[in-house]
């Protein structure tokens, strides 16, 4: 009992030392989007409309030296027409206690991790996204699946480590100066999450991951310069090292993204043959890939324009992804918000007939709170 009494001291004490109020907020985007796409061979979704909306929730309580201490949750809702997996749309939600003080920031819950955090690679301006792109809601790739029934990457979806996706973990962002930050997230059980490795995967032992990142901002005269270094180890055997740069000069950015993924060690390779229905050969070649990135955006009053590439490459097959995202925002004032995108995907499949390839153009309306 002494030690629960010492743990409510701790836990109340702050606000006898020092007077403060609670504060709430919620920030967001919803919106309903519509794509016609086209793709050589099998054309799973021609033309399709897709409800989204994303919303971070925070409630903190705010002491008068600054400290912040409370509760954040990242929340998503998806209706995708036609989703015969999904039917009655699908649910994220991902809580996560935040504190935020002079001394940094920290993240206990199903956060991402710190080298995701703090990764400066290309990006983009909607909702589909150049790192784990959603794209694949209007266009379907055979390298990337994550369904019900099979879990898939013959490649890697992103530049930024997301190996440990949304998995429990602690996160630490400490500022080194001021213009330098340092990560390191630590998730105790990898598996549990809504990561890229398979879920049907059983373990010799329990699957936890690490991450440490660096992000620090240069001046160069007129321009901003970010650039970012994190690495990634996975369940003793999987590793990951991830650059990025950022450039911003007023309404103008390029930015830039690298990751190469590799299996160092005598357990859980990379799987050459299939195992069974839900877990075929080289389900998890991501494990052993690169993957590069470059996006550019301006924006010129209510208007904003954004050009991003991605290209992925696995190592132990031909299997590899290119995929080009256009994407403009046209603020409508209020909150509304005009969307139109278009996005290219070329895919190369383990042999040469399951190669492909598909075009989708998407427009929509959004309210950004």
């Amino acid at each position: 009992m002494k030690k629960y009494g010492l743990f409510t001291l701790f836990i109340f004490l702050p606000t006898t030392l020092y007077a403060g109020e609670w504060t709430f907020y919620a920030k967001g985007l919803v919106g309903a989007y519509y794509g016609v796409s086209e793709t050589k061979g099998k054309n799973k979704y021609p033309n399709r409309w897709v409800g989204r909306g994303d919303a971070t929730l925070n409630t903190s309580y705010v002491f008068d030296n600054g400290h912040k201490l409370g509760v954040e949750a990242s929340t998503t809702i998806m209706f995708r027409q036609d989703d015969k997996n999904r039917r009655g749309g699908e649910y994220r939600f991902y809580p996560y206690v935040k504190d935020i003080s002079k001394y940094g920031e920290i993240y206990l819950g199903y956060a991402k991790n710190a080298a995701a955090m703090l990764h400066k690679g290309a990006k983009d301006i909607t909702f589909l996204g150049v790192d784990d792109s959603n794209i694949t809601y209007f266009l379907d790739n055979s390298n990337w699946n994550n369904g019900y029934k099979k879990t898939y990457f013959a490649t890697p979806k992103s530049t930024s480590i997301m190996n440990d996706g949304r998995a429990l973990k602690l996160v630490y962002i400490a500022p080194v100066d001021k213009t330098t930050k340092a990560g390191f997230s630590y998730a105790p059980d990898n598996a549990n999450r809504r990561g890229m490795t398979s879920r049907y995967v059983d373990y010799e032992e329990a699957e936890d991951g690490y991450s440490v990142a660096l992000q620090k901002k240069w001046q160069l005269k007129e321009w901003n310069l970010y650039t970012s270094v994190g690495y990634g180890l996975f369940n003793r055997t999987d590793k990951e090292l991830s650059l990025g740069t950022t450039l911003e000069k007023d309404k103008f950015n390029i930015a830039i993204g690298y990751k190469k993924a590799y299996v160092d060690g005598d357990k859980n390779s990379v799987s050459t043959t299939k195992i069974s229905d839900n877990l075929p050969a080289y389900f998890d070649n991501y494990r052993e890939s690169q993957a590069w990135n470059i996006s550019m955006g301006y924006e010129w009053e209510n208007y904003k324009t954004n050009l991003a590439y991605l290209l992925t490459d696995a190592e132990n097959t031909r299997h590899q992804d290119s995929m080009i995202l256009w994407s403009n925002i046209y603020d409508l004032n209020n909150g509304f918000e005009i969307y139109g995108a278009g996005g290219y995907i070329q895919m190369h499949g383990k042999k040469q007939e399951e190669d492909n390839r598909g075009y989708a153009i998407v427009s929509g309306i959004g309210y950004r709170f």
